[in-house]
């Protein structure tokens, strides 16, 4: 999807498509080479644009935004170096660098980000003026190391830059304007450049500005999501193309992702009892002499109840890690139901192996709802209820077996949720 912003279509129409097609061209190149980024890039709608004066990515709250300058990208750059300013891009979206802490400057911020991902550019090199280790030989940076070294290094060499008497304008070292060429070092006069062209340029604009978490980590996830299925659409053999640096990254994104619970074991606990059965045939051929099938399978309905807690004391995190169990309780077999629940129930729906797009809520936290609205509903096979625990105890006993699902791990669970009736509570490690 390409969103156009003009204010005279039969005036630049023809320069947009071209531009979109070299785009895509740039794509395909980098699909039949290094297939994963081509594929991180189809998942992201591009913004052909001149509120940037090059590219640059925009999480607009749903989803990232490819934002480029036409006249720049068609203009600015040769064939080859098309490819390496969408694989930087790309990079920068497999470290979710587009997410930044609040406490942090934007610009050293996205200075040290950059560092990160153009020592991943190989074979390609970085474009003219683009940060490199090299810059700043005076600091002894190493490579491979974390945007957090880099930026801490940044943050100390701007200080001693301020302290020569490099200046800002109303203290903001984003904007900061010009530093004494004598007796400084190369290091600083490197860093003063870089932060001069994005005081002009500031492409990185479109960047979370950590101001709030909530959303912020919701991000977070979201772009996880969609690199999961980048790396989900590439043959194995591919991966071992991948650095090292950026593998560990996705591994870790896909451990984020693991359910914390043994929910094969739970579903079986829970529907042990259950007299609802399904008998299934198997393949097999027809006996010629009986003239029946030879096998039969007893498969047990399990129908589970899954409570979401969704009080204003349940951030984002917690949101993502019940629906990271809640998925693995369906992909166990179960058929799963879902309520979300605050101070009263606020909706329900089946799962299908989706997590929704919001949840309803934010108020005070009240268990009881959830086992009053099931007295109405036909039974299930258990119930489980994911929350933080802070809330008073139910009255009314469900019909089914109920179990407790803690979040925040054994020694960080309320006192009080411990002795939540009528189940037992297990803590979940976020």
């Amino acid at each position: 999807m390409v969103r156009w912003r003009v204010e005279k279509k039969s005036d630049m129409i023809m320069g947009l498509e071209t531009t979109d097609d070299e785009i895509s061209k740039a794509a395909f190149d980098l699909l039949l080479k290094e297939p994963f980024y081509a594929h991180v890039l189809a998942g992201m709608p591009r913004s052909l644009t001149n509120e940037v004066e090059t590219l640059g990515l925009e999480w607009n709250g749903q989803q990232l935004v490819l934002r480029v300058n036409p006249e720049w990208f068609i203009k600015g750059l040769s064939q080859a170096e098309r490819k390496v300013a969408l694989k930087h891009e790309v990079l920068h979206v497999v470290f979710r660098h587009m997410f930044r802490r609040a406490d942090l400057d934007p610009s050293l911020y996205s200075i040290a980000s950059d560092l990160v991902v153009n020592q991943l550019l190989d074979p390609l090199k970085p474009l003219a003026g683009w940060p490199t280790l090299k810059m700043f030989s005076e600091l002894q940076l190493q490579p491979n190391q974390s945007l957090e070294i880099y930026y801490t290094a940044l943050a100390q060499l701007f200080r001693e830059m301020q302290q020569a008497g490099y200046a800002t304008n109303e203290g903001d070292s984003a904007t900061g304007k010009g530093v004494a060429t004598k007796g400084c070092s190369q290091s600083a006069k490197a860093l003063a450049t870089l932060l001069e062209a994005r005081r002009k340029r500031g492409d990185d604009s479109g960047w979370h500005d950590g101001s709030d978490n909530q959303a912020g980590v919701a991000g977070r996830y979201a772009v996880g999501s969609l690199l999961i299925r980048a790396r989900d659409r590439i043959p194995p053999h591919e991966w071992g193309r991948m650095p090292s640096t950026l593998l560990s990254e996705l591994a870790a994104i896909l451990a984020e992702r693991q359910p914390k619970l043994d929910w094969k074991r739970v579903v079986r606990i829970f529907c042990a009892s259950s007299g609802r059965t399904k008998i299934r045939h198997t393949i097999k051929r027809v006996s010629q002499r009986y003239g029946t099938r030879p096998g039969i399978k007893v498969q047990r309905l399990q129908r589970l109840l899954i409570a979401v807690d969704t009080s204003g004391s349940i951030d984002q995190e917690m949101v993502n890690a019940f629906f990271t169990e809640i998925h693995a309780a369906w992909k166990s077999g179960a058929s799963v139901h879902i309520v979300e629940c605050d101070a009263a129930v606020q909706r329900d729906y089946p799962y299908t192996g989706r997590p929704p797009t919001h949840i309803s809520g934010g108020g005070g936290t009240e268990f009881e709802p959830v086992f009053l609205w099931m007295q109405k509903q036909k039974p299930f096979d258990g119930v489980l209820y994911l929350t933080d625990g802070c809330g008073p105890p139910p009255i009314t006993r469900p019909r089914c077996k109920l179990l407790w699902v803690i979040a925040g791990g054994q020694h960080s669970m309320p006192e009080f949720s411990l002795n939540l009736p009528f189940g037992p509570s297990l803590p979940l490690q976020l």
